[in-house]
């Protein structure tokens, strides 16, 4: 295995740029994922309460109309109080969730540059290569883990009548989906690292692979779902490019402090 001397350094790497973008990771998604799922969840409720209302008559309603709008005084307050307390746990639980997971994709990251070393980058970096290898990284991590998935299963907003029920089936298509395009990956990069034949052939075995494994979970099929969504399209979409860019973002960043924390000095190319 190249480069084992450097391997704590790697780890240490990785350990950090999952850190920091995992911390910003977290901020976006509370600024801008997190008042869209609760706007959702607004609807959700409405559709919720208008269901069960239907077994009610018009008379009940009418004849409780005045009381009901006075109780509402109480139970809003108490209801802010306890929005508000949602609102820190899930800001809270975002931030912890958010900085694991920089952490587990930086340890990846380390884990992956130990195997399949960048050309010349690890012995004497600099800020060039360091920019190509950061975007390489941005495009493969976030097409394996988001992008591709995105295809055949957008991020979903809470609402859908049936989303509880077909979870299970669309968590195990998001796995076979990543589970896929990383053995794609991997087979692809062996071959351009280590078979001993012609380029022309090589580059062209590691990308009928890499495409075989790709398109494999949409060969098998990709969960229908229903459409049976409480919020409205405008909403479902913002969430889709919103969880786009964030996802897009994180990857960027996670790439860019993982090859400039590598030796930055020599990186920055500064004495």
């Amino acid at each position: 295995m190249p480069l084992r001397s450097g391997f704590a350094d790697l780890l240490r790497t990785g350990l950090l740029s999952g850190l920091l973008s995992g911390l910003v990771l977290g901020i976006l998604v509370c600024v801008w994922n997190l008042p869209l799922i609760l706007e959702a969840e607004k609807f959700e409720s409405k559709s919720i309460s208008e269901n069960s209302n239907t077994n009610s008559t018009h008379g009940h309603s009418h004849a409780h109309g005045e009381s009901h709008s006075h109780a509402k005084v109480e139970p809003n307050s108490a209801g802010e109080i306890e929005n508000t307390g949602l609102w820190q746990k899930r800001n809270l639980g975002t931030m912890i969730g958010s900085v694991l997971l920089g952490i587990s994709f930086g340890v990846l990251i380390s884990i992956w540059v130990i195997f399949f070393p960048p050309n010349g980058f690890l012995e004497s970096p600099s800020l060039s290569q360091a920019i190509v290898q950061s975007l390489l990284f941005t495009i493969g991590g976030f097409l394996i883990f988001f992008g591709i998935p995105f295809v055949g299963l957008p991020p979903e907003l809470p609402g859908r009548a049936s989303g509880a029920y077909d979870y299970p089936e669309r968590q195990a298509w998001w796995y076979l989906c990543v589970g896929s395009s990383v053995v794609g990956v991997l087979v692809s990069r062996a071959y351009l690292t280590y078979l001993k034949i012609h380029n022309i052939i090589k580059w062209a075995l590691a990308v009928i692979t890499a495409l075989f494994f790709v398109r494999l979970p949409f060969y098998l099929g990709a969960p229908e779902l229903s459409k049976d969504f409480a919020a409205p399209e405008e909403l479902r979409i913002q969430f889709e490019y919103v969880s786009f860019l964030t996802n897009l973002i994180f990857w960027f960043l996670l790439s860019s402090l993982f090859f400039l924390f590598w030796k930055p000095r020599q990186v920055l190319g500064s004495k």
